[in-house]
């Protein structure tokens, strides 16, 4: 039976700091495989987790990055932040190659690509004493260039980050939560292109309560920025863990591209108070055609059949035009989806993890989950069009998808941890426990 957990929480071992090497990295899927022969990325026994996908327009190629951690049969005892090269067409270029390793955790890599300067920038957890955010510019071969850098550096630990590329004036927007005054509170700061510190970082929302798993994005329109959070502040300063136990909301807020709030605490969905209504997972996409938002997440609420992903409309000015509606409500349970607006055709593709059966209201603690990848086309307003996509079904879990679109060639790399055979996280954290293979499955638009 497949076992696993998709919750937001964190395993550490205490470490120090990082080599610069960048050796190949063995693996079982030779170069110049085609993903859809192998539905693979990279396989071996090291325990893979947490992928991300991001695509170059320069040279129309995707770059994979993921973080791993020893094996139970490792000779190696390093962790690893590991990267690899695939073709538009789903063709590996090369080996796997190391971007960073040494004896300390690492987590959750994040990418963007600069296209005037065709390079990456990455951002990912590493454990030296607590969990800062540390980064590194890489070129299109994925080589890092330069010295690593600490995105913060605070007395506290930071998780949950993300970032978005303003492309108007080349910086980063990087969000984080930590829990430096107690409960966990929103931070943000902005970097310049070579990870130096444009605007030193500064506060989101600290309300009471624990926020939680912030998302940006950024509008190129209007030069700002749209975040959304979980909030518990309904609930008071409980202990972190108990965030788990609880009803949650979805708030957000609007930035200026300083970093100067112009809107904040949106009520995106508040309404812990309903019966079995749960919101978590949150999600945004921009769609510049329209100059709006659309944001999401996962809800399991007694107007579901399950658990399942909802939506709503963000305008540019942070407000909301109508209520709140799903995006994928079918049999058993769909959550955790990634979205993102293809201009070219004029629409939001989701990708999301799926189980055929019914799960509990909190769904991300059943370890008896049997989670699938399935995807569903959204038009312009988000609304979904046509059925759900069954894009893979294996005997292990597949989890924490992520997908990104070649605008050349208009095919979806999407790719996810693939967990191994029998193992299972327990419910207090996902990110180092089991672990699994990178997997990953290519979509021609028709």
């Amino acid at each position: 039976m497949k076992k696993s957990i998709s919750i937001c929480c964190f395993i550490f071992i205490t470490t120090v700091l990082l080599s610069g090497c960048v050796p190949k990295m063995p693996d079982d899927i030779s170069a110049g495989s085609n993903i859809a022969d192998t539905g693979f990325i990279s396989v071996n026994d090291l325990k893979k987790s947490l992928p991300d996908i991001v695509y170059n327009s320069v040279d129309d190629n995707f770059f994979a990055f993921w973080a791993a951690a020893p094996g139970d049969d490792s000779t190696s005892t390093d962790n690893y932040i590991l990267g690899r090269k695939i073709s538009s067409a789903g063709i590996i270029e090369g080996d796997t190659i190391i971007i960073h390793s040494g004896p300390a955790v690492t987590i959750m890599p994040k990418a963007l690509h600069i296209p005037h300067m065709n390079q990456f920038i990455l951002i990912y957890g590493s454990q030296e004493g607590r969990m800062n955010i540390h980064g590194r510019i890489l070129n299109a071969d994925g080589k890092p260039v330069g010295l690593p850098f600490r995105v913060t550096d605070v007395p506290a630990n930071q998780f949950h980050y993300t970032f978005a590329y303003n492309s108007n004036r080349h910086e980063f927007f990087v969000t984080y939560n930590d829990s430096r005054n107690g409960a966990g509170d929103i931070f943000g700061v902005i970097l310049n292109e070579d990870g130096t510190i444009a605007i030193p970082e500064f506060v989101i929302n600290n309300s009471t309560g624990h926020q939680v798993n912030p998302v940006v994005s950024y509008n190129s329109t209007d030069d700002n920025y749209l975040l959304n959070w979980e909030d518990f502040r309904v609930h008071g300063d409980i202990p972190v863990l108990q965030t788990l136990e609880v009803m949650t909301n979805i708030r957000g807020a609007l930035f200026d591209w300083d970093g100067s709030m112009l809107l904040n605490d949106i009520p995106m969905c508040v309404d812990h108070l309903t019966v079995d209504a749960d919101q978590r997972f949150n999600n945004i996409s921009y769609n510049p055609n329209t100059n709006q938002y659309l944001v999401s997440w996962s809800e399991s609420g007694s107007s579901l059949l399950n658990a399942g992903i909802v939506g709503r409309i963000v305008n540019a000015d942070g407000l909301m035009p109508a209520e709140a509606f799903v995006l994928v409500d079918e049999a058993g349970a769909q959550m955790i989806g990634h979205t993102d607006y293809l201009a070219e055709h004029n629409k939001y593709y989701i990708a999301f993890e799926k189980d055929d059966n019914d799960l509990d209201l909190f769904y991300f603690k059943d370890i008896t989950a049997n989670l699938d990848i399935g995807a569903r086309w959204l038009g312009s307003d988000g609304l979904p069009e046509g059925s759900m996509i069954d894009i893979f079904s294996g005997s292990e879990n597949q989890r924490f998808v992520r997908f990104a679109h070649s605008t050349a060639s208009d095919t979806l790399l999407l790719i996810w941890q693939n967990d191994f055979p029998g193992q299972s996280d327990d419910w207090f954290g996902h990110i180092m426990t089991a672990g699994g293979d990178i997997a990953g499955a290519l979509i021609t638009i028709p």
